[in-house]
C-alpha cells in the first residue's frame, strides 16, 4: 500500500494481457463527469451523455490505445504483460528488443489505433453527408452539424434549428415568435422542453416548421472521432513521456545513438513540461498541472536511469589522470542514494522479478507444448499456442 502505483484493481485479462484500473483513474473520470454537470453551457445536455463520454468512451479509447502499444511490441518480437489505466492516461508494460525500430513501432502503434478510429468515424459521418470538424476546441457534447448535400444544419437534441417545412429557408425571428404565440393560445401551454425531441418536433411541425435533429449515431460517431483526435494530437507532442517524445527518442537514436536519443527526448520533455506548468497555473487547471509535474518527473527519472545503466563516463577524471595511481588510498564512503533513486531501484528490482517469474512460467509452458507436439504433432496446437511459441522463440533469439 505504500506504493501508489499498486493502488489498482484487476479488471480482466485479454490476449494474455492483464488490464488493471487505478483507483485514481476512477476518481479523475468521475471528477470530469461532475465538472461537465456543472458547466452552464451544457446545462440542457442529458447527464447520461456526459457520463458516457467522460467515463465510458474515455475508458475504451485509452484502453484501445494501450492495446495498440502491446500489439506493436509483440509484432517486433517483444512481450506485453499488463495495461494500467491510471489518472494521467494509460501505461502499457512491455518489453521490446533494444533497437530503435522496435521502440518506434511499439510507440507508434498506440496513436495509430486512434487514427484508425478517427478514419472509421469520419468515413461514416462523411457518407451520411456531414463533415467532421478537426478543430479540437469544438467539444461535441452540444453542437451543430451541417449537411453539405442539403445545405441545412442539424443539431444535438439540446439545441434548436428550424426551417420552413420542406425547404432550406430559415424563418425570421418575428415569424417564429408569432407562431409560438399561436401555438400557446391553441394548446393553452408552453412549448415542450428541447430535450423532449419527439414532442418538440411535433410542436414545430404543427407550427409549419421542420426541426432538424442529428441522429444519435451521428452525434456519437462525432464524439468518438473528437475524443480520439484530441488524444492523438496531444500524444504526438514531442515531449517525453508522451508518445511523441518517445518517437523523437527513436528518431534521434536511429541517426546517432541510444544515449543521445534519451537525452534529447528528456530535455525536450522538460521544456514542454515547464510551458505546460505555466499554462496550467494561468488557466487554474489542476489536471494539466498534475500532467506537467509528471512529465518533469518522468524526464528526470529517464536521465537518472540512463546514468545508472551506463554511467556518464565510466570513470571519474575530476582528480586528473594521476588519480589512476592512487590504488592504495581507501575508497570514499558510498553516498546514500536519494529517495527517487531508491524508489527507481526498487521499481527496477520488482520489474526484474516479474520478468524472471514470467520467463519461468513461459519456460514451463513451452516444455508442456513441446511434449504435446511430440505426442500429437504440431497440428494439435491452437492458434494462441502457436503464437506463444513464436513469441518465446523470437525472444530467445533476440537475447541470445
Amino acid at each position: 500500500m505504500r506504493d501508489p502505483m499498486s493502488w489498482s484493481i484487476p479488471v480482466f485479462r485479454l490476449f494474455g494481457i492483464q488490464v488493471k484500473v487505478h483507483i485514481f483513474f476512477i476518481v479523475i473520470t468521475l471528477g470530469l463527469f461532475v465538472r461537465e454537470l456543472t458547466l452552464l453551457q451544457y446545462d440542457n445536455v442529458w447527464w447520461l451523455d456526459k457520463f458516457l463520454l467522460t467515463v465510458v468512451v474515455l475508458f475504451g479509447t485509452v484502453l484501445l490505445h494501450e492495446f495498440g502499444h502491446c500489439f506493436g511490441a509483440r509484432y517486433m518480437g517483444g512481450e506485453a504483460r499488463e495495461i494500467l489505466l491510471w489518472p494521467l492516461g494509460g501505461l502499457a508494460y512491455v518489453d521490446v528488443p533494444h533497437r530503435w525500430k522496435a521502440l518506434f513501432v511499439m510507440v507508434a502503434a498506440g496513436p495509430a489505433v486512434n487514427v484508425l478510429i478517427c478514419l472509421g468515424c469520419a468515413g461514416a459521418i462523411t457518407a451520411a453527408g456531414f463533415v467532421p470538424s478537426i478543430n479540437p476546441g469544438n467539444v461535441p457534447l452540444s453542437g451543430e452539424f451541417t449537411n453539405y448535400r442539403e445545405g441545412r444544419t442539424y443539431t444535438t437534441p439540446d439545441r434548436t434549428k428550424v426551417y420552413k417545412a420542406g425547404t432550406g429557408e430559415e424563418p425570421s425571428l418575428e415569424e417564429i415568435r408569432n407562431r409560438v404565440r399561436e401555438y400557446e393560445k391553441q394548446h393553452k401551454s408552453g412549448l415542450p422542453r428541447k430535450t423532449d425531441v419527439d414532442e418538440y418536433a411535433k410542436a414545430a411541425d404543427s407550427m409549419g416548421f421542420e426541426r432538424l435533429v442529428a441522429p444519435g449515431w451521428l452525434v456519437w460517431a462525432y464524439r468518438i472521432f473528437w475524443l480520439n483526435w484530441v488524444l492523438f494530437l496531444f500524444n504526438m507532442i514531442p515531449a517525453y513521456p508522451l508518445d511523441g517524445g518517445q518517437l523523437l527518442q527513436a528518431v534521434v537514436w536511429a541517426r546517432t545513438d541510444h544515449r543521445r536519443g534519451v537525452v534529447v527526448a528528456a530535455y525536450t520533455g522538460m521544456a514542454f513540461a515547464i510551458v505546460f506548468l505555466i499554462v496550467s497555473i494561468a488557466a487554474n487547471e489542476s489536471l494539466f498541472l498534475g500532467l506537467s509535474l509528471f512529465m518533469l518527473y518522468s524526464a528526470s527519472m529517464k536521465l537518472m536511469q540512463l546514468e545508472m545503466d551506463e554511467g556518464p563516463f565510466g570513470y571519474d577524471f575530476s582528480a586528473g589522470y594521476t588519480s589512476l595511481e592512487k590504488d592504495d588510498e581507501p575508497p570514499p564512503p558510498p553516498k546514500r542514494p536519494g529517495f527517487f533513486t531508491r524508489w527507481w531501484q526498487a521499481r527496477k528490482a520488482r520489474k526484474a522479478a516479474r520478468a524472471a517469474e514470467q520467463r519461468q512460467k513461459d519456460e514451463e509452458r513451452m516444455d508442456q507444448l513441446l511434449e504435446k507436439i511430440a505426442r500429437s504433432g504440431q497440428g494439435s496446437l491452437t492458434d494462441e499456442e502457436r503464437q506463444f511459441l513464436k513469441r518465446v522463440s523470437a525472444r530467445k533469439r533476440n537475447t541470445s
